[in-house]
């Protein structure tokens, strides 16, 4: 994350639980260059499925798989990215106390 403000509470909530096999970057995205590609890239209200394809796709490995939180099913986000990802699979998710409709949808790369 570029937040300065959010990546240190994340830093301090790894540090709490010892968490030794988690690095926070303090960075965007787009500039994060991983030693090793990732098998998962998790996004929570990051941006359009588009956006987040072109600004993460780099991170991913062969074979890995984009989640993607998302609020009300994105048909028209998801047309966007026709070809560029595959959906796997969608999964209607009950968050308790909020009566709003939420997916995660899992996606790999086409």
């Amino acid at each position: 994350d570029s937040n300065g403000k959010k990546t240190r509470f994340l830093f301090h909530i790894k540090t709490l639980l010892k968490l030794n096999n988690v690095t926070v970057e303090n960075r965007r995205v787009e500039q994060f260059r991983p030693d090793q590609p990732f098998d998962i890239v998790i996004s929570r209200a990051f941006a359009s499925l588009s956006d987040m394809v072109s600004g993460c796709e780099h991170l991913l490995s062969s074979g890995g798989l984009f989640m993607a939180m998302k609020g009300v099913y994105p048909e028209a986000e998801l047309a966007e990215v026709e070809g560029r990802v595959e959906l796997v699979q969608s999964h209607p998710l009950q968050v308790p106390g909020n009566e709003g409709e939420r997916h995660l949808l899992e996606m790999r790369l086409s």
